[in-house]
Order: structure tokens, then C-alpha cells, then sequence
């Protein structure tokens, strides 16, 4: 019987643990409190690019500037430098901001499409908008200060470094001649002239552009009736604006003077390195300003071939001259640097890939260069060669370095600023910036603490870490320079 009893006590008490075991199961647990996400730093912690002063001027994100709720778009925001700004544009949405970059001043601000970033007539930077009317789709052209330079509809005409292009109606680069009228954005003048298609060479004449002594790349006697049949503006500097035939001539005329021819030269011309190329096309790699008394006579052992007939006086002030870029399907391609005035062969050089043109009457500069002043050296990237990468020094036509081996070949150089270049390093272990020295390749630094997102033309730098972006202003100030290097856009 005592057991009996025991056996009841037993059961019960097990049948009141196994209630509280399941109530206990079934009570949910406490909910976490709620966190506050952690602002981004305003201190930049580590050490400073290169180039840069010690101390950030100021930070975007949670920063005061007018326009900075731009930086909370929740797919992120790209910056682009335009001139001496920033271009904050959201990720998405058609939402734009211009920033000046050293005091954030808000400069302008629009929903437009950027189309485009090009250059005005001084070579400074400038971006093409779009929106649309009805039908109609409204192009404007405003300056690095949010001003604007040019409103255009007609789909005929098109801002070309400073001046507005009318192309012939229906035009297209298989079928390019017509009447072209080439102008200011204002009342400024205005040269209309007809393109037509050039005429085949006898087999016994030299085909445009070949004559026996064209070192300087000047017009001889008959250099009027050699480009007399004009060709379509690809590029302009000033009054001064190139024309391509599409068949290898390039030539420069001035608007002011009723389209005057300055010069013309061909890729043919025997004055270049080593010998002439077969069927080159030319491509403007970019208008650079070099200081006065420079040149290639100031290298000991120029590797560009100096005009033949060079007047070896020392100019007084800086000279503007062009380069362009020679391609041919099969063989090297080949640089030659002229006076913009009147053609004047600085040098030539051989380049190691073929770079051959696409043929299209490409208005944009050659992607991918990099153009640091402070040391004069032009960063040009390569194909269908041995190497993906050149440095020449602009002055003298002299090949300073090139990238050899595997780690070199990942680097892609995006910038230059203050005689260093920044890139990308895409080696095994990831994407990483890489800072080289400029004139000699020289490893900087590359396990940099913040990321160089943008650079302005006046040097000052945004600085990425750690969710925040800072602005840095450059070591020393960087004054006046020849034209940048192209922005992403124009290397698309």
C-alpha cells in the first residue's frame, strides 16, 4: 500500500516537472534592444597619401553642407572630379551635385542626365547635361563653377571643346561629307565650309601629306590644295580646330580668320621616327602647354625625332603644342608632338603596341592616359603589344619606363597628382591601391590606409576610410597646368 502511494507521488511530481519544462519552452525569449547605428568617423586615422597635406579639411558624410543628404542614398553615391569640384551623383536616381571641393560651396544642382565629360576651349573641364522637352531632348554644357556654357536641341549640332559643330543633315562617319559651320557658343565668328571626299593619289604622286620634306609638319606651297577638301572637327583648342579627312591627313585651321589653314601633316610624313607607317589614321591623345624653354633640344639624347628643319631659338612663354597618336592595323603606332601655331614637329616616337584608330572620327581623347604636370610625364596605355603601359617624357619624346612583369601588368594607373601616379592593383589577393613615383616607377606605398576616390585639378583629394569620405587639400599648391588627363567617360 506504501508503495502504491509512493508510485502517485512519483507521477504527479513528474507530470508538475514536465508542465514547467513546457511552459518554460513556450515563454518567448526577451527581444535585443535596438541598437543605434555608429556615425562615421571625422578623424582620419593613419597615414596620409602622398602628395596631400597632413590634416583633412573637412568630411562629407554627416558633414554641414548645403546638398549632403545626397550622400544617404541607399544604393550609394559616385563622385567624379570636374575641374576644381567634386560631382556627386546618386546611384539611384537621376540626382546630381556640384561641390566645390577645398569649402563643399554648393555650385549647382539638377535631376539632368550627365551625358558626358569633355573639355572647353582653355582645355578646363566641363560636362554635358540632357533633359527632355516633349520630343525634344535639351543638351546644356555647364563649367566646373555650375555656369552654363552651351543649350543646344538641334541634333545637329555638337559642343567640341569650346565651339559649337553643325554636321551636315544625316550625317554619319560612313558617309561624312557636306557642309559643316564650326562657331562660338556666342555671337563669336562662325566658319562654314564644304567636306568633300578626297581624291585618289595618281600612283605616281605621293599621297597627301608625303612630301619629301614635311619635317615641321607645316603646309608647303601646295598644302592648301592638298587639304582643300577640309575633313570633320574632331578636336579644338582656342580658335584653332582640328579636322580629320578619314583618310590620314589631319590639319588645323584657324576660325578666326575665316578657317585659315595653320598646317597639316600625315602619319606617312618621312620627317617621323624611323620610317613611315602604311594606311595610319590619326587620334588626338591631348593639348598640353609645355613651360617655356622646354623641349626635345634640352635632352641630351632625345629619343623623338626633332623636326629636321627646327628653328632652335628659345620661344618667349609657354607653348601649346598637340600630340597625336599614328595607328596602323599591323605595325607600331607612332607619336608626334606639334606646335599648335603652326605645326612644328617637336619629336616622334615609336610606341611598343599597333594602337590601331577605330576609323569613327573619335572626338574623345585616347582613354586611359595620365598626365602629371608637375613632372611632365605622360602615362599612355598600350594594345596589341608587349606591354600595357608607357611613360614618355612630354618634353623630350624620351620613354621613361613601361610595366614588365605580372604584378605590374594588374595595375591600372587612374590618376596622377603631385609626381605620383595612383592605381588599382587587381593581384590575386584583391583590388588595392598601388602610389608609384611618376618619373621612375618607383615603388611609394601600397597598403595605404584610405583609398583615393577622386582627384581635382587644383590637387585636392577625397580620401575614403572606414565609411566616410575626407577631403585633403595637396602638400604644395598646384597652379595653372596644361590640359588633364581624360575623365572616366571619355576613356569608355
Amino acid at each position: 500500500m506504501r508503495s502504491g502511494q509512493r508510485g502517485s507521488r512519483a507521477l504527479a511530481t513528474g507530470a508538475a516537472l514536465l508542465l514547467a519544462a513546457t511552459a518554460c519552452a513556450d515563454t518567448p525569449e526577451p527581444a535585443p534592444e535596438p541598437t543605434t547605428p555608429q556615425p562615421p568617423p571625422t578623424v582620419y586615422e593613419g597615414e596620409v597619401p602622398p602628395g596631400l597635406a597632413e590634416e583633412p579639411l573637412r568630411f562629407l558624410h554627416g558633414g554641414e553642407s548645403p546638398g549632403q543628404e545626397i550622400l544617404a542614398d541607399p544604393l550609394g553615391v559616385r563622385i567624379q572630379a570636374v575641374g576644381d569640384a567634386f560631382l556627386i551623383s546618386s546611384n539611384s536616381e537621376e540626382r546630381h551635385l556640384l561641390q566645390g571641393a577645398g569649402d563643399g560651396r554648393l555650385l549647382w544642382e539638377g535631376a539632368s542626365r550627365v551625358e558626358r565629360f569633355t573639355r572647353d576651349g582653355s582645355g578646363s573641364d566641363v560636362f554635358e547635361v540632357s533633359t527632355s522637352d516633349g520630343d525634344a531632348s535639351v543638351r546644356t554644357v555647364l563649367d566646373q563653377t555650375g555656369e552654363r556654357v552651351w543649350t543646344g536641341t538641334d541634333p545637329r549640332e555638337s559642343y567640341l571643346n569650346g565651339l559649337v559643330v553643325r554636321a551636315p543633315a544625316d550625317w554619319s562617319a560612313g558617309e561624312p561629307y557636306g557642309e559643316f559651320s564650326v562657331g562660338g557658343p556666342g555671337d563669336g565668328a562662325e566658319w562654314t565650309y564644304e567636306f568633300t571626299e578626297p581624291a585618289e593619289p595618281a600612283e605616281d604622286e605621293p599621297e597627301a601629306g608625303s612630301e619629301e620634306e614635311p619635317g615641321d609638319g607645316g603646309p608647303p606651297e601646295d598644302a592648301e590644295e592638298d587639304a582643300g577638301h577640309m575633313g570633320v572637327p574632331v578636336a579644338a583648342r582656342g580658335d584653332v580646330v582640328l579636322l580629320d579627312d578619314g583618310v590620314g591627313m589631319l590639319q588645323a585651321r584657324d576660325i578666326s580668320d575665316e578657317g585659315a589653314l595653320l598646317w597639316s601633316v600625315s602619319g606617312d610624313s618621312p620627317g617621323f621616327e624611323d620610317e613611315a607607317l602604311s594606311r595610319p589614321r590619326p587620334r588626338l591623345v591631348g593639348f598640353y602647354e609645355l613651360p617655356e624653354g622646354e623641349g626635345a633640344e634640352e635632352s641630351e639624347e632625345p629619343s623623338g625625332t626633332p623636326s629636321p628643319d627646327r628653328d632652335s631659338e628659345e620661344r618667349a612663354g609657354p607653348r601649346e603644342t598637340a600630340l597625336i597618336r599614328w595607328g596602323s592595323p599591323e605595325e607600331p603606332s607612332m607619336l608626334s608632338l606639334h606646335d599648335l601655331g603652326d605645326g612644328e614637329l617637336l619629336w616622334s616616337l615609336r610606341e611598343p603596341g599597333t594602337n590601331a584608330a577605330d576609323g569613327g572620327f573619335d572626338s574623345a581623347p585616347v582613354a586611359g592616359v595620365v598626365w602629371d604636370p608637375a613632372t611632365g610625364t605622360l602615362l599612355l596605355p598600350q594594345t596589341g603589344g608587349p606591354t600595357p603601359m608607357v611613360a614618355v617624357d612630354l618634353a623630350s619624346g624620351e620613354p621613361l619606363w613601361e610595366f614588365e612583369d605580372r604584378d605590374e601588368r594588374s595595375l591600372a594607373p587612374r590618376f596622377a597628382l603631385s609626381g605620383y601616379v595612383y592605381g588599382d592593383s587587381r593581384a590575386d589577393d584583391g583590388v588595392s591601391q598601388v602610389v608609384l613615383e611618376a618619373e621612375t616607377k618607383d615603388l611609394v606605398v601600397d597598403d595605404l590606409p584610405g583609398y583615393v576616390e577622386a582627384v581635382t585639378a587644383d590637387g585636392h583629394a577625397l580620401v575614403v576610410q572606414n565609411r566616410q569620405r575626407f577631403v585633403f587639400a595637396p602638400e604644395t599648391p598646384i597652379g595653372p597646368t596644361a590640359t588633364p588627363p581624360p575623365t572616366p567617360s571619355e576613356q569608355d
